[in-house]
């Protein structure tokens, strides 16, 4: 049995629903949660998959590498599994949908660190999700800080569907959004921390786009 035979074995035993494309082993696709398609193309495997997320708008995620980890650090010598990838692509998409927050412990923890040391400034950064976890911050370009706001141009923003979100500190100890958040960050990306003084979990809260209060999980 080749190597592309197995592979396809153990899709075939995770994965029943899947489906082949032109009757070929190595080119599938998986409808997953939300009506998003999973299309992948593994023909050159060890070689990294070709892979298309498609919603039902027919709109195409971008970026994917940056977003699942096992892509990132894709290695011919040491390959994933595929029906392993595609675990971690099915756990993504469940964690986009859900009211949930992933956080990752360490990214908050340095959060936490940042906002102490530019305190009584605020702090503002964008949120990049991998796997399903919010654990990047990215400086926006060109924003601008003092202790009693924080601003950022959204034009300016890249073009990158790992960014999720913002994140920025409340130096007064509120962690609820004020007027100027709701009507100017809010407005631009689905998921928005504020971390409050003295910058712990205790005071920090996530929001929608609308302002409406999400549960969060630090893992």
């Amino acid at each position: 049995m080749g190597i592309i035979d197995k592979e396809f074995e153990l899709i075939a035993e995770f994965f029943p629903n899947i489906i082949s494309v032109n009757n070929q082993i190595d080119h599938l696709r998986l409808e997953l949660e939300g009506g998003i398609i999973l299309d992948i193309n593994y023909k050159n495997y060890p070689k990294k998959p070709k892979i298309l997320l498609i919603n039902n708008k027919g709109e195409i995620f971008k970026n994917l590498d940056t977003m699942i980890l096992k892509l990132k650090k894709w290695k011919k010598s040491n390959p994933p599994r595929i029906a392993e990838l595609i675990k971690d692509i099915e756990n993504f998409i469940k964690s986009m949908s859900s009211r949930e927050v992933l956080i990752d412990k360490e990214f908050i923890f340095g959060v936490f660190e940042l906002c102490k040391q530019k305190h009584p400034h605020e702090i503002i950064g964008l949120l990049r999700i991998k796997d399903g976890i919010i654990s990047e911050f990215i400086l926006p370009p060109g924003a601008l800080s003092n202790e009693f706001n924080a601003v950022f141009f959204p034009r300016r923003l890249p073009l990158d569907t790992s960014i999720i979100g913002t994140i920025h500190s409340h130096p007064s100890g509120n962690p609820n959004p004020s007027k100027g958040d709701l009507d100017q960050m809010f407005k631009n990306r689905g998921v928005h921390i504020i971390v409050a003084y003295p910058y712990d979990t205790h005071r920090m809260k996530c929001f929608d786009e609308r302002g409406q209060e999400l549960s969060f999980k630090i893992i």
